[in-house]
């Protein structure tokens, strides 16, 4: 496989062509912001994996302008644990790029406590658009350009192989290079050769403080996907103009935090959906070029690779997925593969809550030295109910330590709610982890009884040292006048295709299942009307997934209602209140999102009754597919032998 051949990138040979894409750390590192004992292990877990080349998340030249509590490499005090990491990632055969960052600027994180964040110029802030930034100062500028100088022979004495400078996602380089964010009347602002000015003088700085021998690779935007952004044309004038300073790479991404949902890809995304974007790149350079988003599937990569389009392939979050992917895809253990959903609770979600990065089907991510499953030592029996995500990764994980393990599911298949919610198109990859999960199981000591309905008196009888409920949770129905009648049906229900539906749709619940029911059906054709009874919708989702949902039910002419309520079903549509008003709407077919109620009632049953009895999942509490794995994970980890 090309994926497993070597590449060059300037003067470092890098062992295949994986890179492991930059991705924020959050709260991993150590109090004193260092890269500690955490930040190591997480790092050489990818080495050991088989990834070719490391990239480390941002790490900051300076701290004079922002993020005081980032880790950086502006002062000699992370040289020695950076030096600590190098040396372990080289121990696998992997090379280290440490990617260099000016700084948020515009999009810097209100947490910050900064009031009045820098831009290249005077510009709305983005979180806040009613604030103005600063524009950094000439002098100011010209510090920073020696800041990366500077920082990067320090990376240079501690081993790294090579940089990578963050310009991209409309981070503070991207605002100098950026017409939109840079209206300066000095050398660093004007047409757009004067906007490259402060890149230019950044990677002129760079080489002459470590020379030539450690490649500087770029890592920019095609495209912002915004009005008044950069889009492709100026972008492919800018690669060649890139390489024309030295660059001896390019990592091509796309979109700012506008428009996130290209930089950080959510499930709807489909599978490699910047490769055209490096093929354009690829086109008008002779420098190598690294694709990037969604490309964790090994035959697409290799795709990739063998119809040259790109030469290297980068991968972010299929990384925290399984660290042993490139491992796993070189022996041809592709079924192994522990697949990234998507969803971004793990990892950008975790930032977001103020904690460390880590993964929703890995949770051990970020945590690769502490949280560490240990085998039994005296044979235990377990018996798991219920064979949803929660179930399944439970009796995964229990068979890895050696317990005897019994399954029993009341359906005649396996994947519980994960089924219905991988049915459209646009939610594939939950299918490839249903896959993933009865295919480990299958190679597992592990004795799956289907429509096996569990009673209080069969789990006493079978006698298990151990019980775990993962029974899940039931969809409610509408209760409302009407209800009963043929119209009306689950989300479910739809989606399990037990019910079909007219031409004309409502779907009723603005959560984010009702949305992409509402996105599924008008993909299929029919004409959706959506209502909630809130003001607005999608407001617990993380801001890529929802904006990209948002985005695709605008797009699909989806109708939205808000503060509207259904009073009462009637022949060829709905009764609503909506603002206090009473309304009518037509429709052919109703499909309620309705709440999901947890299914527990086993553990009133046995509770007192079995020696050691754990509920997990949607029976405790409906939630994400991250807390079915994590109490899981969890759970399985600390029974004891």
């Amino acid at each position: 496989m090309k994926l497993f051949e070597p590449g060059k990138i300037g003067s470092m040979r890098v062992k295949n062509r994986l890179v492991m894409a930059p991705m924020g750390l959050g709260r991993m590192s150590d109090t004193d912001n260092k890269w500690g004992e955490r930040v190591r292990e997480y790092y050489v877990a990818r080495a050991q994996g088989g990834s070719g080349l490391i990239t480390t998340g941002n790490i900051f030249v300076s701290h004079e302008f922002e993020h005081p509590n980032r880790l950086d490499i502006y002062s000699d005090d992370h040289l020695e644990s950076l030096h600590k990491i190098v040396e372990s990632v080289h121990r696998y055969g992997a090379k280290v790029s440490v990617q260099l960052t000016a700084g948020f600027g515009r999009v810097l994180w209100p947490q910050s406590g900064i009031t009045t964040p820098i831009s290249a110029s005077v510009v709305p802030y983005y979180w806040n658009p009613e604030v103005m930034t600063r524009a950094i100062t000439t002098r100011e500028a010209e510090e920073l350009v020696q800041a990366f100088g500077t920082a990067a022979k320090r990376c240079q004495m501690a081993g790294a192989d090579a940089f990578e400078l963050h310009g991209h996602e409309g981070y503070l380089l991207d605002q100098f290079m950026t017409g939109l964010w840079n209206q300066r009347t000095d050398k660093y602002g004007g047409n757009r050769e004067k906007r490259l000015t402060f890149v230019r003088e950044v990677i002129a700085a760079i080489k002459n403080e470590v020379g030539e021998d450690l490649p500087v690779i770029y890592r920019f935007g095609l495209d912002h996907y915004l009005e008044g952004g950069r889009t492709t044309g100026e972008s492919l004038w800018i690669a060649r103009q890139l390489q024309e300073m030295g660059v001896n790479a390019l990592h091509v991404d796309a979109g700012c935090y506008e428009t996130s949902w290209w930089p950080h890809p959510p499930t709807y995304q489909p599978r490699g959906f910047m490769v055209d974007m490096a093929e354009k790149v690829k086109g008008v350079v002779e420098i190598p070029v690294i694709a990037v988003g969604k490309l964790n599937y090994p035959a697409l990569a290799e795709k990739v690779l063998q119809e040259g389009k790109a030469d290297f392939i980068a991968i972010g979050r299929g990384l925290l997925a399984d660290p042993d992917w490139p491992n796993k895809a070189m022996e041809g253990k592709v079924g192994d593969i522990t697949p990234c959903i998507g969803d971004q609770e793990g990892c950008s979600g975790e930032l977001l809550r103020k904690r460390a990065a880590s993964c929703t089907v890995n949770p051990a991510c970020g945590h690769e030295k502490e949280w560490v499953l240990t085998p039994i030592k005296k044979k235990k029996s377990i018996l798991i109910i219920g064979g949803g995500p929660a179930g399944m990764e439970a009796a995964r994980l229990a068979a890895l330590r050696g317990l005897s393990v019994t399954l029993w599911e009341k359906a005649d298949q396996l994947g519980g709610n994960l089924l219905p919610a991988s049915v459209p198109e646009f939610k594939k990859d939950l299918q490839d982890l249903i896959s993933y999960q009865i295919n480990q199981l299958k190679k597992l000591p592990v004795k799956i009884e289907l429509s096996h309905e569990a009673k209080a008196e069969d789990v006493l009888k079978l006698g298990a040292t151990c019980v775990i409920l993962a029974t899940g949770a039931c969809q409610e129905n509408l209760d409302v006048p009407g209800a009963e009648t043929g119209s009306a049906m689950t989300t479910v229900d739809l989606l399990l295709n037990r019910r079909q539906v007219g031409k004309r749709v409502l779907v009723v619940g603005g959560g984010f299942i009702g949305c992409e029911t509402a996105v599924y059906l008008a993909q299929k054709g029919h004409q959706v009307t959506l209502t909630s009874r809130r003001a607005k919708i999608l407001t617990d989702m993380i801001y890529h997934n929802r904006d990209m949902l948002f985005r695709m039910m605008t797009d699909n002419h989806v109708q939205i209602l808000t503060n509207t309520w259904p009073v009462e079903i009637i022949s060829g549509g709905m009764r609503v209140k909506q603002d206090g008003q009473d309304r009518i709407l037509t429709a052919e077919s109703l499909v309620f999102n309705g709440r999901m109620n947890p299914c527990n009632e086993l553990h009133e049953t046995l509770d007192g009754r079995v020696s050691e009895l754990y509920a997990i999942g949607d029976c405790v509490e409906p939630r994400l597919i991250m807390h079915a794995i994590w109490e899981a994970f969890h759970t399985v980890r600390k029974i004891e032998a």
